[in-house]
């Protein structure tokens, strides 16, 4: 988060993020932005310092006036402050030729909290030219992406869609756990012919079998009351819970539910990305662009986009479980609890206790020239692959974020959000052509929702820590890429 202190620059002039304590001057486009009353009787806290040094108007209750704008706080309760701030953020996005700073307008004699008037101002974050109180930047900061008269609710990551938790290995090695219950194994070799034979046949098989896209789309047809009852939106809580219940061809084959759970899984993650760009509202729609993908109608009826073959991770996870397999013995037999404690827990913990950075400076090193950006585990296999990238920064330093790889694995398919990305382009091109979206430069970037995702091409939905953070990287591609 910026400190008050931190500097931004406007009109090619260095101004603070956030709206000082104390404001004694201001430059000539600059304005103070301060909590009246509608008769305009400028008598106390910052209406008094708006009259004495900016310009305010005894008798003026609203708007401009000199170097000040008034907004009206005594009349009422928040409601009746809403439209005045509505006002002036109107205002302010017309008058770019001005710099605003906003006060704690009504936090004093008015009688509310930051708590009460922050949520206002949320549009003002995206707004290059309005300074906002560093106590309001943090409270908008903690709400949602959405307003709150716009019910379009945000998707929350249930650990059913838990795939990516490790990037494959997640499933690698429940299918190798699931052997090792059925076989309980006491040499490597017996162990890799029985995996191979599994991942042989989970690679012909496809990603997502024709039955379970038939499963999902009559689950979204016979369940659209229930689905779209939060606020006529996709509650997508409850469709998580419904399609986790759907039955596996043969539940009594430990394999074959977590094949079923990896189907299910992708779907449900093809469905939050199309939610997240299309904020569904009928069933029909949902179930016609997530067929659409899933069946390849958008690529002729060939659907062999939706496989990912595991490539990265499989290798690597072979490879730790070659360098883990004398550590994960237990009287001579394979030990599932060693193995999930040795390639997962472990690196959980330590990173619970000392912090990521300090794990990989301590335990990781990096890839050779190829991929200068990789990181990965002295041992193998003992943990996740992490990339340094700049698509993500920390919004504290503006440094590179290390983000987890999708496969455990080194090279260029370390994003799983660029495999999803090619499943989802055809909808964004097709949302351009409607205007809800458009291409500037290489940014796939919303139209009239700013709650709605960016994406890069060639790599993926874009992440974002906090809210300003988006609003303002959609301010600098919107002044600063040209149309495409």
């Amino acid at each position: 988060m910026q400190t008050p202190n931190s500097q931004r620059v406007y009109k090619g002039i260095e101004r603070p993020f956030h709206t000082p304590d104390a404001i004694s001057s201001l430059k000539p486009d600059e304005v103070f932005v301060f909590g009246s009353n509608l008769q305009g009787h400028h008598g106390g806290g910052a209406a008094r310092v708006a009259q004495m040094k900016f310009g305010a108007i005894w008798g003026q209750g609203v708007g401009l006036q000199g170097q000040s704008y008034a907004i009206p706080t005594m009349q009422g309760g928040v409601e009746t402050i809403k439209p005045y701030v509505d006002q002036f953020i109107d205002f302010a996005k017309e008058h770019t030729e001005m710099f605003f700073y906003v006060t704690r307008i009504g936090c004093g004699i008015a009688g509310f909290n930051d708590q009460d008037i922050a949520p206002l101002f949320v549009d003002a974050l995206t707004l290059e030219n309005v300074c906002l109180p560093e106590s309001f930047t943090k409270i908008i900061e903690q709400l949602s992406a959405r307003r709150s008269d716009e019910p379009f609710p945000g998707i929350t990551r249930t650990t059913s869609i838990r795939l990516y938790q490790h990037g494959q290995a997640r499933t690698l090695a429940d299918i190798a756990m699931t052997l090792n219950n059925q076989n309980r194994y006491s040499d490597l070799e017996s162990f890799m012919q029985d995996f191979d034979d599994v991942i042989k046949s989970y690679r012909e098989r496809g990603t997502v079998s024709y039955e379970i896209c038939k499963m999902v789309e009559g689950l979204i047809r016979d369940n659209e009351s229930t689905l779209f009852s939060n606020y006529g939106y996709l509650d997508f809580d409850k469709f998580i819970e419904m399609v986790d219940n759907l039955s596996a061809s043969d539940e009594n084959n430990p394999l074959e539910i977590i094949y079923s759970r990896r189907e299910k899984t992708k779907m449900l993650r093809l469905a939050a990305l199309l939610n997240d760009i299309m904020h569904y509202t009928t069933a029909s729609d949902l179930m016609n662009d997530l067929s659409s993908i899933a069946y390849g109608r958008f690529n002729c009826g060939d659907n062999r986009f939706m496989n990912d073959p595991f490539r990265y991770p499989l290798s690597y996870f072979k490879q730790g479980l070659e360098l883990l397999w004398d550590e994960i013995q237990d009287n001579g037999y394979m030990s599932n609890e060693l193995l999930e404690k040795k390639m997962f827990t472990e690196h959980e913990e330590s990173v619970e206790e000392y912090g990521l950075k300090h794990v990989i400076r301590n335990e990781y090193k990096q890839d050779g020239p190829c991929h200068p950006k990789v990181y990965y585990p002295k041992r193998t296999g003992t943990a996740p692959v992490y990339l340094l990238d700049d698509n993500y920064l920390d919004h504290c330093s503006g440094s590179p974020l290390l983000v987890k790889s999708c496969g455990d694995g080194k090279g260029p398919y370390a994003h799983h959000t660029l495999y999803e990305m090619e499943l989802v382009e055809s909808i964004l091109r097709r949302e351009c052509r409607n205007g809800k979206y458009e291409l500037r430069g290489e940014y796939y970037v919303p139209v009239g929702d700013d709650s709605k995702p960016i994406f890069k091409q060639g790599h993926g939905k874009m992440e974002f820590d906090i809210l300003p953070d988006k609003s303002r990287f959609l301010q600098r591609i919107r002044k600063n890429a040209g149309h495409c």
